[in-house]
């Protein structure tokens, strides 16, 4: 049976499949990614990583290096950040994965959290998938134990997940198996031939499933229509709250400059000239510096440590998008023939292009991870060296 629901229920259930799709989704990983890190056994840095096929790594793994690849087995936990993962053989653990590409082909015994452009699962993961990417790819061989929970521009979901599925994308295409319930928020849903959903689907499209389609559904169909927002009587509160931020950051970052002018132009610098290290090293502060004012704050002694290092913490998270702007808005400056143009120019132009792209339905929250992660990378960076020069002129 298929029944619309109210325009204002809608509302409430996008919202709450952003919460689950993004925020849950950092937060969940963020205490995985802490976990694995303290009882880190081994970590490794550089050009590429591989177990060989037919070794076994014990303990767990903390990478960060070009590549990384699992042939072999790796009994432990795995938390890479990383231009490209592959796991041809298996990791009797937990994945926590940031990397450009992700290939999953072999087994996986826990859980696994992933956050990148690309992902391909063609094996089994006995536990939960939480993805978070650009497009996601679930072959016939894939079997996910748990549920799976992602947000994508482009999903194709075959194979078997067991645990019910909770989607956010552009397009979604079950070819597969549910076992459990299916909530799904898309401009594009189809169900192919062959596909199953066990429990009820609730979804939200542009266009309905035709008969043929929602009969492939075992228990009730729920379909919602997408609020038309431009038809609204009401202000079009999302475009203001998007412009007040947009004018607060351009704010901020004309004041920093005239401010910090030096200081600015340097982050920016040192982002063109270090963009991997200080994405890896943004990645890493951006998961661990939280887990840590948290466990500094436990104790009373360390409450007024931990709250400081908070508050810091969210500041630097603010500022973490301005030397990305100015650099953006150098490098499309300078490509306009105005090499020499103003940082206040270039803090402009680069604030209005980051705004915009973080607008982007769907993938925009996740320019906002990438320039946050980069710009605290760059902060890193900069102010290691920055104690390196005062240390060698003392």
């Amino acid at each position: 049976m298929s029944r619309s629901a109210p325009p204002e229920n809608i509302a409430v259930g996008r919202i709450q499949m952003m919460r689950i799709a993004a925020p849950a989704l950092s937060l969940t990983a963020a205490f995985a990614v802490a976990a694995a890190s303290l009882q880190a056994q081994s970590f490794s840095a550089g050009p590429g990583l591989t177990i060989p096929s037919g070794e076994v790594r014990e303990g767990n793994l903390y990478a960060a290096a070009e590549s990384v690849r699992v042939d072999g087995r790796l009994d432990g936990d795995l938390f890479a950040a990383t231009n490209r993962v592959v796991v041809d053989g298996s990791v009797d653990g937990d994945v926590f994965v940031a990397a450009n590409t992700i290939e999953l082909r072999g087994p996986i015994s826990d859980s696994t959290r992933v956050a990148g452009q690309t992902l391909t699962v063609d094996t089994t993961i006995d536990g939960n998938l939480l993805a978070a990417v650009r497009e996601l790819v679930m072959t016939g061989n894939a079997r996910i134990t748990g549920g799976l929970v992602g947000a994508a521009a482009r999903m194709e979901i075959d194979g078997t997940v067991e645990d019910g599925i909770r989607l956010v994308a552009g397009e979604i295409l079950i070819r597969g198996t549910v076992l459990g319930d299916a909530r799904l928020i898309a401009d594009r849903v189809d169900l192919a031939p062959g596909a199953r959903i066990a429990g009820d689907l609730h979804y939200q499209a542009r266009a309905p499933l035709d008969a043929e389609a929602a009969a492939r559904v075992a228990g009730v169909v729920r379909y919602d229509e997408p609020v038309d927002e431009s038809a609204s009587d009401g202000p079009p509160w999302g475009v203001l709250l998007w412009s007040w931020q947009m004018l607060a950051a351009l704010l901020t970052g004309l004041v920093a400059i005239a401010l910090f002018r030096g200081s600015v132009q340097r982050l920016a610098a040192t982002l063109a000239a270090e963009a991997t290290l200080s994405a890896l090293l943004g990645f890493a502060a951006f998961l661990l510096i939280p887990v840590a004012a948290g466990v500094a704050s436990l104790t009373l002694v360390g409450l007024p440590i931990g709250l400081a290092a908070a508050v810091l913490f969210g500041v630097a998270l603010y500022a973490a998008k301005l030397p990305i702007a100015v650099w953006i808005g150098s490098r499309l400056l300078g490509q306009a023939g105005r090499p020499t143009a103003s940082p206040y120019a270039a803090m402009a132009l680069g604030v209005v292009l980051l705004y915009l792209l973080f607008a982007v339905p769907y993938v925009g929250w996740l320019f906002w991870f990438g320039a946050t992660w980069l710009g605290l990378g760059t902060m890193v960076v900069s102010g290691r060296r920055h104690l390196e020069l005062r240390a060698g002129t003392s």
